[in-house]
């Protein structure tokens, strides 16, 4: 059923456009944090148990499994403490769908466009399950992230970042690949390079 309320104003119907994620969201009012005030936003559960939020719906490209999607997000416990955040250091490029980060991500991020916002409820099995992440998430922490897709990486950049560390790692080992190349000519085009014995 498409979004569409009616408005009846004497003999004349006018279109009215619900937001976007409400229609045929599961509505939920308890808190999205705990200790937190009831809210009423309207969010999707999927099949494996995570839960997503349209904040705002983008205007760009959407985002499929394979895009070298920019991520800039806020990570948080469920008692509201942040743990992790792009801000301030510029977002996060990766892979969507190949396991670069975890899977509530991969999940939650795919079908967003470039400008929308998003939050997701992220199980712990989605997460980091029992093993947690460091001293900052104890094992079996559901996670709250809030999530913008800024950019798709394309080109050069989409390259540097499959790489670990980046196109900084990818410019120095292109560098050092290349410093082996003489080593495998034959011996008489090796004694024509200046400097190299």
């Amino acid at each position: 059923m498409a979004c569409l309320g009616l408005l009846v104003a004497g003999l004349a119907l006018s279109p009215v456009r619900l937001p976007a994620m409400q229609c045929g969201a599961v509505r939920h009012s308890q808190p999205v944090l705990q200790g937190a005030a009831p809210i009423e936003e309207a969010y999707f559960t999927t099949a494996s148990g995570l839960k997503y939020w349209d904040v705002k719906v983008g205007d760009g490209a959407m985002v499929e499994k394979g895009a070298m999607v920019k991520v800039d997000y806020t990570g948080k416990l469920t008692d509201g403490k942040e743990f992790d955040s792009s801000k301030g250091r510029g977002p996060i490029t990766f892979e969507l769908g190949a396991g670069r980060v975890i899977p509530g991500w991969d999940e939650g991020i795919q079908g967003m466009r470039v400008g929308g916002q998003r939050k997701l409820l992220i199980p712990s099995d989605l997460a980091y399950g029992v093993n947690g992440a460091g001293s900052s998430i104890p094992p079996d922490s559901d996670l709250v992230f809030e999530t913008e897709v800024v950019g798709i990486a394309s080109g050069l950049e989409a390259v540097g970042a499959k790489v670990p560390g980046g196109l900084p790692n990818l410019v120095l080992l292109s560098l050092l690949a290349l410093s082996f190349v003489p080593y495998f000519l034959p011996t008489e085009i090796r004694e024509t390079i200046p400097g190299f014995t």
